[in-house]
């Protein structure tokens, strides 16, 4: 028996959208008893991701009728990923234990918003209301879906958990064998024109930026506290661990180009190839049909995805290289060894100089940062990646600094060389060298998002003297010399007399 296919929209969108897609599907005889369209509620201010995503397997149960073992296949278009990952996700069950993992087949995103999107912190001030919002009067009149916006805010501590629960656990939820879905992504290489044109950024398709859609993504650790350990408890053998890219049973999901679409047009005008894809990706079943199904559809994207290293046409000065090896996403989270936030810091990139050997700030990089709304400790940064830095890699070092903002507290780190440093606002930058951990590899791979967490001691200052944060008072001496007096003209009530510092 054929699987259910479930469509699943984006925010503030509605299953219409699938309209042409719906029909081109039946063109490809897929069986229209099969296909259903998801419509569900994102502009209301208290409904999160999670929210739906719970929506979502109710509506799977009593609506389609599917019973807890019944397989299915999934498309879904931008916020749709998020929530796809959310329902994957529930209670982050391991792999094994996940019953959801070996019932969904296939996940086919288009522009998917997987690591959120460059305009949400803009909806949840205005654009949301006035532009997406709510236009119903009543209960949610004007809702911009704040909630929603916020998990799909750039380095949203949302994202950062769900990478953590999907993509970079020990055993991942996307592997190489039918125990976990396979996945498919494809991407618009062309942002909005016309008005719409107005909020384009650059490397994205309008809504979503091309290094965010895909799912290759790693982590590195850079822990710069005087004991280096992992979560658990156990010491870590370097300052620097990082986690491995797609290999062995970790799928290799990277993007797909998708020539002359934006966000919205990848789905109301579907490609026709892209569609002949999608049909053939729902009949794989196993690691070797997947990789002769990949192969196929990158050599189809190629031409399209070359468009996407072109620089040029881009509004700001800043973006002004010529050729490039692409675009990458690098989602940046520090936090004292309590697991507090770190939220005043600053990374910043270095090279060594061919010619001196003398390190210096890799100029040549484009970045542009974004600052968590909700949490300034998570950072986005999007990195415009000239032609050659990813195939001829550099020694690197990452400097970095960070303030409490009092000085009776202060950051310590230990970097490369060992020694204790200061992290105050006017201190030399902590050092770690990247060198040994990255090897012949390079920091940089394009159309990929990398999770950087840095892991400082927060400890009272001076380091080795008493601190103003807690002090000894002087003995008290003669208890009748430090009796509380009576002065004259003025009366004492009982409770003042009973405690002179009236507390």
């Amino acid at each position: 028996m054929a699987r259910p296919l479930l469509l699943l929209h984006g925010y503030s969108a509605s299953g219409l959208d699938f309209k042409e897609l719906y029909w081109q599907l039946q063109d490809r005889n897929i069986d229209a008893k099969l296909v259903n369209v998801g419509n569900y509620v994102s502009l209301n201010n208290e409904i999160t991701i999670s929210d739906i995503a719970e929506g979502l397997d109710r509506a799977i149960r009593l609506s389609v009728g599917l019973k807890d073992t019944d397989e299915f296949d999934v498309i879904v278009h931008s916020t749709g990923m998020l929530v796809a990952r959310a329902w994957l996700a529930h209670q982050k069950v391991v792999v094994g234990d996940n019953k959801r993992l070996k019932r969904l087949k296939h996940l086919i995103g288009l522009a998917p918003a997987t690591w959120g999107s460059p305009q949400a912190h803009r909806g949840r001030t205005w654009l949301g209301a006035l532009v997406k919002g709510n236009k119903i009067p009543g209960p949610d009149f004007l809702n911009a879906g704040d909630e929603v916006l916020a998990g799909l805010e750039l380095g949203s501590k949302f994202t950062w958990d769900l990478a953590h629960a999907d993509l970079l656990g020990e055993k991942p939820y996307f592997g190489t064998d039918s125990n976990t879905p396979y996945v498919a992504v494809f991407i618009g290489n062309t942002p909005y024109s016309g008005l719409s044109s107005l909020v384009n950024d650059p490397g994205t398709d309008g809504t979503v930026r091309w290094a965010g859609c895909g799912l290759n993504a790693r982590k590195i650790t850079l822990d710069l506290t005087e004991t280096p350990t992992h979560s658990n408890g156990e010491s870590r053998e370097s300052r620097v661990t990082m986690s491995k890219w797609a290999s062995g049973s970790r799928l290799n999901v990277p993007v797909l180009a998708i020539d002359s679409r934006d966000h919205g047009s990848l789905v109301a005008n579907p490609d026709a190839g892209m569609v002949d894809r999608i049909v053939n990706f729902l009949g794989v079943a196993d690691s070797d049909r997947y990789d002769e199904w990949l192969t196929e559809a990158e050599a189809w994207c190629e031409p399209a995805r070359k468009k996407m290293l072109e620089s040029k046409g881009h509004k700001f000065e800043f973006w002004d290289t010529k050729e490039l090896d692409g675009w990458q996403q690098f989602v940046v989270h520090a936090r004292d060894g309590h697991g507090d936030p770190v939220t005043d810091y600053m990374v910043e990139v270095f090279e060594k100089d061919e010619k001196g050997g003398e390190w210096k700030r890799a100029e040549e990089l484009s970045v542009d940062v974004h600052a968590y709304t909700g949490n300034a400790s998570f950072r986005c940064l999007h990195v415009q990646l000239p032609k050659g830095i990813t195939t001829k890699p550099k020694p690197m070092q990452i400097h970095i600094r960070a303030s409490t903002g009092t000085d009776v507290v202060t950051y310590q780190g230990f970097g490369s060389d060992e020694q204790r440093a200061e992290m105050r606002a006017d201190s030399d930058s902590v050092v770690i060298d990247l060198t040994d951990a990255l090897g012949d590899a390079s920091l940089f791979h394009p159309f990929t998002t990398t999770l950087v967490e840095i892991i400082l001691n927060r400890v009272p200052y001076p380091f080795d003297d008493f601190s103003k944060i807690f002090q000894w008072l002087p003995p008290f001496g003669d208890r009748l010399q430090n009796a509380p007096r009576h002065r004259p003209g003025i009366a004492l009530s009982p409770q003042t007399a009973h405690n002179p510092n009236g507390l």
